[in-house]
């Protein structure tokens, strides 16, 4: 149950409370998303292309779910919910979920777009493996969560809560230039076409992580706005 008023901020009534419960909602989409991408990278580790397809469009209809809830938030706030100094805010927050999803859904569709020998998929990925880049994407995410559904009730904690995910986002960097590593590493084995899917399917989960990231900077703004 959120409280009818918050720290230094207007009168906190029905409208933001329906709008909180949706943000909270597209969260939670976002992250059953991301984890829907696992299907995909397991999927091309036996390279099994017909399967690859087949789950990014498991994902590509998630993320579909993910647009609806987004526009359903945005009406209410179209509609009123919260006051002119941090309205702005809490779309920018909204869109940048939203974004959350897209990448995802991007990042499935450039690996699926294209099948890639298993030897040079396994060879790439034999170290590390782009489930560790998806895997820190949803420790991000639900951490994320955790630090939307305070954001009014206990600003100091959403704001530590936003620093754990950016900590998780760095991390997510290190298992990035790994992969980009092993990727080159190969350059002269593999064809152009493989070893540039290879890094853009790479680059857009990394995408993913930074979108949290940002989503993470949007709501400390909004938890200093609320009291911190």
């Amino acid at each position: 149950m959120w409280p009818r008023s918050f720290g230094r901020l207007s009168f906190f009534g029905k409208k933001e409370t329906l709008a909180i419960e949706t943000l909270l909602k597209e969260a939670k989409m976002v992250e059953e998303t991301i984890g829907l991408a696992e299907g995909v990278i397991k999927a091309a580790s036996r390279g099994d292309w017909t399967l690859v397809e087949a789950e990014s469009e498991r994902v590509s209809r998630s993320e579909e779910r993910v647009d609806v809830i987004h526009r359903e938030g945005m009406v209410l706030i179209s509609e009123g919910a919260f006051f002119a100094g941090i309205r702005e805010d809490i779309l920018n927050l909204m869109e940048t979920i939203d974004n959350i999803a897209d990448y995802s859904k991007d990042a499935c569709r450039v690996i699926a777009q294209y099948p890639v020998g298993l030897e040079d998929y396994q060879a790439v990925f034999a170290a590390d493996d782009p489930m560790s880049l998806i895997k820190k994407a949803e420790e991000a995410m639900s951490t994320l969560e955790s630090c939307i559904s305070k954001l009014f009730t206990n600003p100091r904690e959403s704001v530590n809560l936003a620093m754990d995910v950016e900590r998780k986002e760095e991390e997510g960097d290190e298992i990035k230039a790994r992969l980009i590593k092993k990727i080159f590493q190969r350059r002269n084995s593999m064809d152009v076409l493989t070893l540039l899917e290879l890094k853009d399917f790479v680059l857009w989960l990394d995408n993913v992580l930074d979108a949290i990231e940002a989503a993470s900077d949007i709501a400390i703004v909004i938890a200093a706005k609320s009291g911190v």
